[in-house]
């Protein structure tokens, strides 16, 4: 057997192997052979599962920055809004399903509630049994929020100051191995930029920057490959539009190898669904885990959630972005099945603050169930003259609604001018709204939710009284 042969294995595996040859007799105990990495692979983008406005004010223009995390049944995502005034502010929903996302309630940060606060990353700090977002603010500029529950939107305490000095800027991440933590940053002089601090004096105690890689922009992320054991940058750069380069080393603080300028980028995307990106931008791969290690189970095969649009010209500020799912590997997304740590109990969320998603189909499907049981949430955020409401439809039975018709009437002069989620007619006062194709059936013990934008001249009290499929329904 020549050694030639051994490097020929695509999987990754660990053997044992007996080589005889004339000379005597060679062992190889437990060789570790990893597949190399696909450095131009096909990327299969899906279809966009969070657009911006669907969260007016705070994502008028834009839904930028995502950070993922898969936790108590539910992918959670925090990310950046872009509103019309100027602002950016973060925003937080979450689903049991990727797909569930487009039509999961929105919630403005309002815990946090900074005039400017975005960029966000989420990771479960095990050492001390607290969840951390970690992001840049207008306060401190590196600044972070600590919580028990990643579910409540409403429990992050903060901002606190990531006491860091020197070559900060934009983009703040962090990544644990055994012993230290590891913060990279931008500040926006095309270099990333790394420094450390001990686990038992995280988040304080940093060390001076020292350049991690050079000639790239920001977007950057770093994660272990549980396939081979190997730490990956990626890293945002705009000299083709917006793309990712992919980056190695053996420890998670470098020294960094490159692997390709252009790993991810509008040369290698096959589309699933609509063109809505010819750009691959700022965005975090699925995780295996919760922790601060931050481990994929391989390089080869991820679930990439980045912002993405097909056009970046004029003020920056006012870019139209979404986020969607984009692939390295082909078939069905299997997110879910390749996250196989137990991550920490968290509660259910609480009702969105804000609004909620999609878009707006014909109704398909006659209610079938005229059950009772059911119930409501109602939320609204006022600016004066106008509002938008998220409302949660809750199914506490046992069976499901085949098909729902929500009617109310408003007590004042409201006027709805736009809807997502659903279908409606008003006739006054009088709401009737209804199920669009997607979300006519409403699980048993499950929920759907719709959103609207409303204006009005007087005062913008709640209606109180609703029905669905004719019988009463409780308002929570």
């Amino acid at each position: 057997m020549r050694f030639k042969s051994i490097k020929a294995i695509h999987k990754v595996l660990s053997i044992s192997i007996l080589i005889i040859i004339t000379t005597g007799i060679i062992f190889i105990f437990s060789s570790s052979i990893s597949a190399a990495v696909n450095t131009n692979p096909t990327w299969y983008v899906d279809a966009r599962v969070i657009n911006h406005g669907q969260a007016v004010p705070y994502d008028y223009y834009a839904a930028k920055d995502p950070t993922i995390v898969y936790s108590g049944g539910k992918y959670h995502v925090f990310y950046t809004g872009a509103n019309q005034s100027g602002g950016w502010q973060m925003l937080y929903t979450s689903a049991s399903t990727i797909d569930g996302l487009k039509t999961a309630p929105r919630t403005y940060m309002n815990k946090i509630g900074e005039a400017y606060f975005c960029a966000p990353q989420v990771f479960y700090f095990e050492p001390q049994g607290l969840w951390y977002l970690i992001y840049q603010d207008g306060t401190y500029g590196a600044a972070y929020s600590t919580t028990t529950d990643v579910a409540d939107p409403n429990s992050w305490s903060g901002p606190k100051k990531l006491n860091i000095s020197g070559n900060t800027g934009l983009d703040y991440y962090v990544i644990c191995d055994d012993n230290y933590a590891y913060l990279y940053n931008s500040p926006n002089d095309r270099n990333i930029y790394v420094r450390k601090t001990s686990l038992a004096n995280f988040p304080n105690g940093w060390g001076s920057p020292s350049v991690a890689i050079s000639d790239t922009w920001e977007g950057h992320t770093v994660y272990k490959s549980k396939a081979d054991g190997k730490y990956y940058l990626l890293a945002e750069d705009y000299k083709d539009g917006r793309y990712y380069e992919l980056w190695t080393s053996s420890s998670a603080g470098g020294p960094w190898t490159q692997l390709a300028e252009k790993w991810a980028w509008s040369g290698n995307l096959s589309y699933t669904s609509d063109k809505w990106t010819t750009n691959v931008s700022h965005g975090e791969l699925i995780r295996a885990g919760v922790n601060q290690k931050f481990e994929i189970n391989d390089i080869n095969r991820v679930d990439f959630l980045i912002q993405g649009t097909t056009n970046t010209s004029g003020t920056y500020q006012q870019i139209i972005w979404d986020l969607g799912i984009i692939r390295n590997y082909s078939g069905q997304t299997s997110t879910t099945s390749q996250i196989k740590t137990t991550p920490p109990q968290t509660t259910a969320p609480p009702t969105a603050t804000v609004t909620t998603t999609s878009t707006t189909s014909t109704q398909t499907s006659t209610p079938t169930n005229t059950t009772s049981t059911a119930s409501l949430s109602y939320t609204q955020n006022d600016w004066g003259n106008g509002a938008t409401v998220s409302v949660t439809i809750n199914n506490n039975s046992t069976s499901a609604i085949n098909g729902w018709k929500l009617q109310w009437t408003f007590p004042g002069t409201q006027k709805i001018t736009n809807m997502w989620g659903a279908t409606y007619v008003q006739n006054g006062a009088t709401m009737t709204v209804e199920n669009t194709s997607y979300n006519a059936t409403i699980p048993a013990n499950g929920l759907i939710s719709f959103g609207f934008n409303i204006t009005y001249s007087d005062t913008n009290t709640k209606p109180t009284a609703f029905t669905l499929n004719g019988n009463n329904c409780t308002v929570q």
